[in-house]
């Protein structure tokens, strides 16, 4: 009688991830493996084939190699940041009671309700031409978001806008540690930093690992405040591959724009197997 309510339980499962499965199928998968022919054809009319040329082009393409920069750079900088932040205000709000607790805790999480036009809004506010900064600080008016520094700027908005899903998560991985493995080890001497060493970081590994991977997808989709903040050919530091795409896209370029979308695919792929492989190995599941 259990395997059998096990089994009917499994199949209630997979009819509720239907719908999903389905439309992850059928939007996103099926095009995705279809759009393939159109990376080594010259063109969609005359459909000659050119095996590899498009890939090549698209890795020599200068426009292509600065917005790899740019988006290599704003991962390297927005994903740490993230986590670090998450974890320490985590920490922070695990230790506050109270109604203090859920003020904090809703105020780091209302930019994620919040809709992209208004967080594009409200940071045009500040850094626009005629924004609260140039106002309030400079005489001359100042484009915070075209010149050399401006991913900063990126990066910030970046953070007010993802970092309270990752508290979220770490708040539940903290939870889930018993208060006994703390106290046992202030009885056997460690000091605070050993116990954040030896018993926080180890147990939030899985939570860890976990934010890293959605702090790299929640990084590409970051484009959506970008491109709406400074148009499809903003300054060159803030020029990412997603531009890079949705400008083959408005060319009709179909060829160049597949051929990236295949590469970013890759890499994403490698990145991925490459932290489930280090995570199998800390937490030495072999």
């Amino acid at each position: 009688m259990r395997l059998k309510f096990q089994t009917r339980r499994e199949m209630l499962y997979l009819m509720l991830l239907l719908p999903s499965l389905l439309g992850l199928l059928i939007f996103f998968i099926v095009p995705f493996i279809l759009s393939s022919q159109l990376m080594v054809i010259d063109n969609p009319v005359g459909r000659n084939f050119v095996g590899l040329f498009h890939v090549r082009a698209t890795l020599t393409n200068p426009a292509f190699q600065l917005a790899i920069r740019n988006t290599v750079l704003f991962i390297s900088m927005s994903v740490p940041l993230n986590m670090i932040f998450a974890l320490l205000i985590a920490m922070m709000l695990r230790r506050i009671g109270g109604l203090g607790k859920g003020l904090l805790g809703a105020f780091f999480l209302l930019p994620l309700v919040v809709p992209s036009g208004s967080v594009v809004h409200f940071w045009q506010s500040l850094f626009g031409l005629n924004g609260f900064l140039n106002r309030l600080f400079f005489n001359e008016t100042i484009n915070w978001l075209n010149f050399d520094l401006s991913i900063f700027f990126i990066v910030l908005i970046f953070l007010w806008k993802n970092v309270g899903f990752n508290i979220v998560l770490y708040l539940a991985g903290l939870n889930l540690i018993p208060k006994e493995y703390y106290e046992n080890a202030a009885i056997c001497g460690a000091g605070k930093a050993r116990q954040f060493r030896m018993i926080t970081l180890v147990y939030l590994m899985p939570t860890t690992f976990m934010v890293l991977i959605l702090s790299i997808v929640q990084s590409f989709q970051a484009f959506r405040e970008i491109f709406l903040l400074t148009g499809a050919f903003p300054h060159n530091s803030l020029y990412m591959l997603q531009h890079y795409l949705n400008n083959q896209f408005a060319a009709l370029d179909y060829q160049r724009m597949v051929s990236a979308a295949y590469i970013l695919a890759l890499s994403v792929v490698i990145i991925v197997l490459v932290m489930l492989y280090v995570q199998r190995r800390v937490m030495n599941y072999d």
